[in-house]
C-alpha cells in the first residue's frame, strides 16, 4: 500500500472526490495506513473500520493468511497497532467483523461513502458491492482499491465492479483512477 500523501497518489486523488465530514467506512483496514489518510484528507464525522483482523490460513498467499501475518497473535498485534495510530480520533469506530457480517447491522442509507479493500476474490467483492448499495445513501459513493488486481484470477475486482455498474445502471457513474474505482450513486 502506498501511504504517500502527495497529490499524485491515486488514493489521495480518490479521497479528493469524496465529501468531508461524512459518515464513511473502510472495509479491509490491514495496518491502518489508509485509515490515517482518510482521517487527514476527509475529516469524517464517523469512520467505521471494518476488518476481522482474523488470521485466515486458507488464504495462504494473502497478507492475513501467511505471507505476512503468521498467526492470530500477529493479527491481534496489527489491530493494536491500528488502534494506536487512530487513538486521537474519537470519531473512529472499530467493527471487528467480516464485512458480510458487519454491513447488515447498519441501517440502510447510513453511509455517505464506503471504501472496499477487503477480500479481493470475486464473490467477496460482489457481496460487498451489493451490500453497500443498500447501506450507502442515494448520491453517495462506493469506492475501492485494486481494480486491476488478480490477472491470474481473471481480474475479479474489475469483473465484479463492471457487472455491478451494468446491473444497476451506473456505467456512466464509474470513474477509474489508476487502480482505484469510484462509483457515484444516483
Amino acid at each position: 500500500m502506498n501511504s504517500d500523501d502527495s497529490p499524485s497518489n491515486p488514493r489521495v486523488q480518490l479521497l479528493s472526490m469524496l465529501p468531508k465530514a461524512a459518515v464513511c467506512a473502510e472495509i479491509g483496514v490491514w495496518k491502518g495506513d489508509f485509515s490515517q489518510l482518510i482521517l487527514s484528507r476527509t475529516q469524517p464525522s464517523k469512520l467505521h473500520l471494518i476488518d476481522p483482523w482474523l488470521f485466515q490460513p486458507e488464504f495462504a498467499k494473502r497478507m492475513y493468511g501467511g505471507s505476512v501475518a503468521k498467526s492470530q497473535q500477529d493479527m491481534d498485534d496489527i489491530l493494536e497497532e491500528v488502534r494506536s495510530k487512530v487513538a486521537d480520533s474519537p470519531n473512529v469506530v472499530f467493527n471487528r467483523q467480516k464485512s458480510a457480517d458487519a454491513l447488515p447491522d447498519f441501517e440502510d442509507d447510513y453511509f455517505d461513502w464506503v471504501y472496499i479493500d477487503g477480500n479481493h476474490y470475486y464473490d467477496y467483492v460482489r457481496a460487498d458491492l451489493n451490500l453497500c448499495l443498500r447501506k450507502v445513501k442515494p448520491g453517495g459513493a462506493i469506492t475501492g482499491d485494486d481494480y486491476g488486481w488478480g490477472k491470474r484470477y481473471g481480474f475479479p475486482i474489475r469483473k465484479a465492479v463492471q457487472e455491478f455498474v451494468e446491473a444497476n445502471g451506473l456505467m456512466d457513474r464509474l470513474t477509474i483512477i489508476r487502480n482505484q474505482y469510484h462509483i457515484q450513486l444516483t
